[in-house]
């Protein structure tokens, strides 16, 4: 039975796939499969070779992440929640989440080789022009499990795609 986490991992990594083939001019990372923990979330061949992909997704606030992910009822945003968001800046809004998530992820240990991070964010108002103009104030640690780490601008791959390790 597939769950919703499983629809956003599949949904980023095929993305991202055809985001990495306009980057590179033809389609050589293919999707295979998606993995249990304490694997990475998807096995995909790059050139025929075994490539992992672990995926995070940022929406903004948590009021944000209700919106977009369209909570209803007790699970949709509360009006604190809403106005949360609305005075937030936006560079605070998505550099935080995205921050925090490259911490969380980075003191991952894995089991296998050949480990890429791909972090998705689905907050509609950025793309890849803002993240490139405050690209110094994304904090990568120098340590991580990553051969590379991407981050994928929105939900279609020709919104962008930026290396950040």
């Amino acid at each position: 039975m597939s769950t919703e986490k499983d629809g956003l991992e599949t949904g980023a990594i095929n993305e991202f796939s055809l985001a990495y083939a306009l980057l590179c001019g033809e389609n050589k990372l293919v999707f295979q499969e998606l993995r249990n923990p304490p694997e990475p979330d998807g096995l995909c061949t790059l050139d025929g070779l075994q490539l992992h992909i672990e995926v995070g997704h940022i929406y903004g606030t948590v009021g944000d992440a209700k919106r977009l992910l369209g909570r209803n009822g007790k699970s949709a945003a509360t009006n604190m929640e809403i106005q949360a968001s609305t005075t937030t800046q936006l560079d605070l809004r998505l550099l935080a989440p995205l921050n925090e998530l490259l911490a969380d992820n980075t003191t991952k240990t894995y089991s296998t080789s050949r480990v890429w991070l791909l972090i998705r964010s689905a907050f509609p108002l950025w793309n890849i022009n803002d993240f490139e103009e405050h690209q110094t104030e994304i904090a990568v640690p120098l340590v991580h499990p990553f051969e590379q780490i991407w981050l994928l601008c929105s939900s279609s791959a020709s919104d962008g795609l930026l290396r950040l390790a």
